[in-house]
């Protein structure tokens, strides 16, 4: 019978290297952690995004806007919403046009922060500092199964893969990564699913 015990490991754990799809070439790629130069307290850290592949390379995440917001056009005096692409730089006035009358004239708008590839990756689990998705993630019924890097995979197969479950009472369970896993991986029924698709990613 397989025993998993919990260890006490977090999500925050599995962070030294977290493996990507590169927005470049869509190869297999990696954001890995650096301790910040000059840190006393050893606490502060970047991340730096590279392709082995293509060889591109981020040193900090790449902010875009989005100008957005409701108007009342001064020529048909329709009201209408807008919104724009992505914009590189934060916007003082946005240009719109009326989409009754395709009169343009320019408002001063609201506008929120993005992560570079924000829209590109609509719906798939990314990384927090560059918003890319993850290279580790299939959807199961309706839901993401995901993981970091190969030590998850490997600490998840362990967890998956367990006749017998037992939590350490030595933590405070409810804040480990295993007390926080979705319901459809701690599920029975579908074990052998999860399983099937970690044999495959440690191929």
């Amino acid at each position: 019978m397989k025993r998993f015990q919990d260890e006490n490991r977090f999500l925050g754990n599995f962070t030294n290297e977290i493996l990507v799809k590169c927005p470049k070439c869509d190869s297999k790629s990696a954001v890995k952690r650096e301790n910040k130069i000059g840190c006393e307290c050893g606490r502060c850290y970047s991340a730096v995004f590279e392709c082995k592949h293509c060889f591109y390379k981020l040193k900090e995440p790449v902010y875009r806007y989005i100008a957005y917001g409701k108007a009342h056009c001064n020529h048909c005096f329709e009201k209408y919403e807008y919104e724009s692409q992505l914009l590189k730089e934060k916007p003082e006035k946005y240009k719109a046009k009326c989409p009754h009358c395709n009169f343009q004239e320019e408002w001063k708008p609201k506008t929120k922060e993005v992560l570079q590839n924000s829209k590109v990756n609509d719906g798939l689990v990314t990384d927090t500092w560059y918003n890319l998705p993850l290279w580790f993630q299939k959807e199961v019924d309706g839901e993401l199964f995901w993981a970091y890097n190969q030590e998850h995979i490997d600490y998840l197969e362990r967890y998956i893969g367990a006749d017998l479950r037992e939590r350490n009472s030595k933590i405070n369970y409810s804040s480990s990564l295993v007390s926080r896993l979705p319901k459809f991986v701690k599920e029975a029924k579908n074990r052998e699913k999860l399983l099937k698709i970690i044999e495959k990613w440690k191929k």
